[in-house]
């Protein structure tokens, strides 16, 4: 075998950081919501054999991939966190030589019931990143009833994490993420909020505990926060209305405007806190929430800068909607696990909801309105089998200068193959039934 070519460093580093790096990945901010990119597709990296192939070529190749492939830590299992937190505490003992450590610059956890040592060893690694600019917590707590019924009970991310995570990366975390059901205790958050004043998007799915009786007086400030989503997204369930700690957040944040003078992006289950809107709704550009509730046309006045609006459907009620400003509309799937149905059950229970919705948006007053987006997979996925639908509301779309798109941004076509034939196979194997 012939050695790889001379190049320079630099070149190598650029050939391997497309190669390696996720687009996206680094972002410090969520994907726009229009975005081709799914948040998942994150995931999607280089098979670990290429990796380690590519480590064993050369010296100077070693070293770059091994400071690329420690940009992003995923961790899944316990024994991940343990080999992480003992390699790059070991790296940074080491004199003369680059910690690996300081390459970090997002690190995703998502382990299933973890144990109490997980939370001692991943300190310990958080404790090694000090230019850590995203976290994102995934961790996953269930348990099965005698009845085999799943139960999945709020639990709290330990104070030990929160306080790593304050010591070593405050200065440069712009990006923090909890999305299920293990979240921040009151009091660590609120060390956390105070602490992170770089912070650009929090994504909260909960806050764990009840409000202190004898809160700190503050006016809390966040004045470099762009997105805030609230709740379990995407799908924002009937467990995040009502949700006690993420509303008196809400109203924390709504003294006065100078607390997010950033604010661009707002995700959550509807209605949100009049208050908060009221304070700060003239700076929002981007709202995703299902449309469920009859207040919704009023949230929206609320915020006169709208430009993109995303509904969770099947969630949708947009009658009488009006907004002189708003640009995008996007339907996304309520979930985007795809499960076959029979092709009846889908035009019940989806293709006429969005035939409903579709007529709802094309009698409101959207003078500025350019872009109708359905998101077709997920719960979505086999509406592209509907030909009549599509055909119909491209035509329509298309009379208006309105852009009819699917999840990549492409026109829908107005010919697709096949029809809505309940013999069809292939719509028989890509139809979804409601998350």
């Amino acid at each position: 075998m012939s050695p790889p070519p001379l190049l320079p460093v630099e070149v190598w580093r650029h050939i391997f950081s497309s190669l390696i790096r996720v687009p996206g990945l680094l972002r410090s901010d969520r994907l726009d919501p229009f975005s081709e990119t799914r948040g998942v597709d994150v995931y999607w990296t280089m098979a670990p054999s290429t990796r380690t192939a590519l480590l064993l070529v050369c010296k100077d190749w070693y070293s770059i991939v091994s400071e690329l492939i420690h940009e992003h830590i995923h961790l899944t299992c316990s024994q991940q966190v343990v080999i992480f937190a003992d390699r790059l505490e070991k790296g940074k003992a080491s004199d003369g030589v680059r910690a690996l450590g300081s390459l970090a610059r997002r690190m995703d956890v998502r382990l299933h019931n973890p144990h109490p040592d997980d939370a001692r060893h991943l300190a310990r690694l958080l404790r090694c990143t000090p230019n850590l600019e995203i976290f994102v917590n995934s961790n996953f707590y269930m348990s099965l009833t005698p009845n085999a019924q799943a139960i999945l009970p709020p639990t709290q991310t330990p104070s030990e994490v929160i306080q790593a995570l304050l010591t070593t990366c405050a200065h440069s975390l712009c990006r923090v993420e909890w999305t299920c059901n293990e979240s921040p205790g009151w009091s660590d958050l609120m060390d956390l909020l105070r602490g992170l004043r770089g912070l650009r998007s929090l994504t909260l799915a909960n806050i764990y505990g009840s409000f202190p009786e004898k809160p700190r007086q503050e006016h809390l400030i966040l004045p470099n926060l762009r997105t805030l989503i609230l709740g379990d997204s995407p799908s924002f369930s009937h467990a995040s209305l009502g949700n006690v700690p993420l509303n008196t957040l809400l109203v924390m944040l709504s003294k006065s405007p100078d607390q997010l003078p950033c604010l661009h992006r707002l995700e959550g289950f509807s209605p949100f806190s009049p208050d908060f809107l009221r304070t700060h709704g003239h700076k929002i550009g981007i709202v995703r929430t299902v449309a469920y509730t009859p207040l919704l046309p009023e949230i929206i006045a609320k915020c006169p800068n709208l430009d993109t609006f995303v509904t969770i459907f099947p969630h949708q009620h947009l009658d009488n909607l009006y907004h002189p400003s708003l640009k995008r509309i996007g339907i996304f799937p309520i979930s985007e696990d795809l499960v076959g149905v029979p092709i009846q059950i889908f035009a019940a229970y989806i293709m006429k909801p969005l035939e409903d919705l579709m007529c709802q948006i094309e009698e409101s007053d959207l003078p500025k309105l350019r872009q109708v987006r359905i998101r077709n997979t997920g719960t979505l996925a086999g509406v592209v089998e509907h030909a009549r639908f599509i055909q119909k509301w491209r035509t329509r779309w298309d009379s208006r200068g309105v852009r009819f798109d699917d999840k990549d941004g492409n026109p829908f076509q107005a010919e697709i193959p096949g029809d809505t034939a309940p013999e069809t196979d292939h719509a028989r194997s890509t139809c979804s039934l409601i998350g």
